[in-house]
């Protein structure tokens, strides 16, 4: 194999990650999971005297509007920050492929407010059935919010392999729900899930995803083929050149007016 051929071949599949950027992007994760949980405390324990009723369960079944209030703002709060923070923590790990986290982040916020509002109705459905069913919205508010703000981040940082970081992130969500799940099994604890749930899901969200793009980068490498990068055609798509987007817009042919605000 040539020095050139080897260069391609190298540089086939996503970034490596080393065994100290692993490490670091699994603290990173969970540091941001953990304050988001630390943000769900302080808010629990401040309102703690109204949110008995759902912490404890009620006898007949009746959920206020006004305690499904401070549940929601609860879970807004603390997802919307440890989303936020696992994201910029996580974009530290690895700087050269991190570059737009502005972006991330802005997109990560709009896409919390907008999962929240539509997990509104949600929210009063599963009160309306039964006070353990608000247990569910909550975890599918939290899983959601975080495998899109993990999709948010690999997509704009690295749209080439967003597709690994699409499997990653699916893989992780299943992962982070048998834990979750088997936590809750076993310990029967509705409330410590709750406050696992956000540092139990982005710690599986940094260690899958990564096993998962290590694990590909070596199937790349070795079959010298990029099977899941996104200007890779399959089927009928085979052959085709990959077509960027071009800027069409048509142009003034009078550029007087343009060159005299160019130059004053």
């Amino acid at each position: 194999m040539t020095p050139k051929e080897q260069e391609i071949k190298a540089e086939l599949g996503p970034r490596h990650i080393s065994l100290a950027t692993f490490l670091f992007k699994l603290l990173a994760a969970g540091l941001g999971g953990t304050a988001g949980s630390i943000i769900l405390l302080i808010v629990f324990v401040l309102a703690s005297s109204i949110l008995t009723p759902i912490t404890q369960g009620e006898t007949n079944g009746y959920v206020s509007p006004i305690f499904l209030f401070f549940i929601m703002i609860m879970i807004f709060l603390s997802s919307t920050i440890g989303n936020l923070l696992s994201a910029f923590l996580i974009s530290l790990t690895e700087r050269d492929k991190y570059v737009k986290i502005s972006s991330a982040l802005y997109q990560i916020f709009i896409l919390s407010v907008v999962i929240f509002l539509l997990s509104v109705p949600v929210y009063f459905l599963t009160a309306a059935v039964d006070v353990s069913a608000v247990s569910y919205a909550v975890a599918l508010h939290i899983i959601i919010s975080a495998q899109v703000s993990a999709l948010i981040l690999e997509i704009i940082s690295d749209y080439k392999y967003a597709l690994v970081g699409l499997y990653g992130t699916t893989f992780s969500i299943l992962v982070s729900a048998a834990v979750l799940f088997g936590m809750y099994a076993i310990l029967g604890n509705g409330t410590l899930i709750l406050f696992a749930a956000l540092p139990v899901v982005w710690f599986s969200i940094a260690f899958v995803q990564s096993v998962v793009t290590i694990f590909y980068g070596w199937v790349a490498r070795t079959y010298d083929r990029d099977f899941l990068a996104t200007d890779s055609n399959y089927g009928d798509d085979y052959g085709k050149p990959f077509q960027s987007k071009v800027d069409t817009t048509p142009r003034a042919k009078d550029e007087s007016g343009a060159n005299f605000l160019r130059h004053n």
